[in-house]
């Protein structure tokens, strides 16, 4: 039996058991998802034990992302690079841990291609310095965009993110320009051509949160887009007031998607067929509308 799982907290509200659950029925295998709530201090002694209790592999959420990266055996060069992992590979009877971060990738699908295209001459802000920022930025500086500022509320994380930022470009022999700014004291959005929320501001049940007022978001230059990693529910409140100002909007539920399907992907060692992609959408479609109501 495939035994998987995801290690975070809270983990009250996550669609991973959704989406694995969905697949393995879908793709007819024998096996359970579980959801394992960890407190910082638990997960030392808790990575092991998985291993030894023969689970296949692992998602990672808040908070482990980037700590759980020293209790690896291995560690992708994407997860290297990103600074966080996302899922762990369980080999060898579990006598080999392997990291990987899966949500570069799903980052970078959940991106319509008009928008990919135009990274090479955009200026985009990302709001946020947690795990899922690092991807993003990652994700951006692989596309070669031309522009990336940071609001982020804590200097230093600033500080951190900017030096790895430079060794992301180095990676990929990119130039990306690179500012900072605090999230508290954002100027004028007029020189973006892009905003990527990654912050949990918004996120339900908080659904009247939002990072950005819509004074602030009405500076923004005409064409731009906003994406919010946040897929529940599936219109915040700043895609809300992104919209009636005319803005390309996208929310997390593709990022979510792709992530998880690059993740099963590295459990089972082989594609998921593309057949199976548009019914799990809509089934997390179906479990964001009904627990979102």
């Amino acid at each position: 039996m495939l035994k998987l799982g995801i290690i975070g907290q809270p983990l009250t509200h996550s669609l991973s058991p959704v989406l694995h659950a969905t697949l393995m029925h879908l793709l007819k295998l024998d096996g359970e998802y579980r959801k394992y709530e960890l407190k910082p201090a638990e997960l030392a002694g808790a990575i092991p034990a998985f291993a030894k209790d023969g689970i296949r592999g692992l998602n990672v959420t808040i908070p482990h992302k980037v700590t759980v990266m020293s209790l690896m055996d291995w560690l992708s060069p994407e997860a290297e690079l990103a600074g966080a992992v996302n899922t762990i590979v369980f080999e060898q009877d579990g006598a080999h841990k392997k990291g990987y971060n899966t949500d570069i990738t799903g980052f970078m699908r959940g991106l319509p291609a008009a928008i990919l295209d135009r990274l090479p001459e955009s200026n985009v802000l990302v709001l946020g310095a947690g795990g899922s920022a690092r991807a993003v930025i990652t994700g951006l500086i692989q596309a070669g965009c031309a522009a990336i500022t940071l609001a982020v509320r804590d200097p230093n994380k600033a500080v951190a993110l900017l030096s790895h930022a430079e060794v992301i470009k180095q990676a990929y022999r990119q130039n990306t320009q690179m500012a900072t700014f605090s999230l508290h004291s954002l100027p004028s959005l007029e020189g973006f051509n892009g905003i990527i929320n990654t912050t949990p501001l918004g996120m339900w049940p908080d659904v009247a949160q939002s990072p950005l007022t819509p004074i602030q978001l009405e500076t923004l230059p005409a064409g731009s887009f906003v994406y919010d990693l946040i897929y529940r529910p599936t219109e915040t409140r700043l895609l809300q007031d992104a919209a009636a100002l005319g803005y390309h909007t996208i929310n997390g539920l593709d990022m979510l998607l792709y992530q998880g399907i690059s993740a099963f992907e590295l459990w089972q060692a082989a594609p998921v067929p593309d057949e199976v992609i548009a019914p799990v959408r809509q089934q997390l479609l179906n479990a964001v509308n009904t627990t979102a109501s």
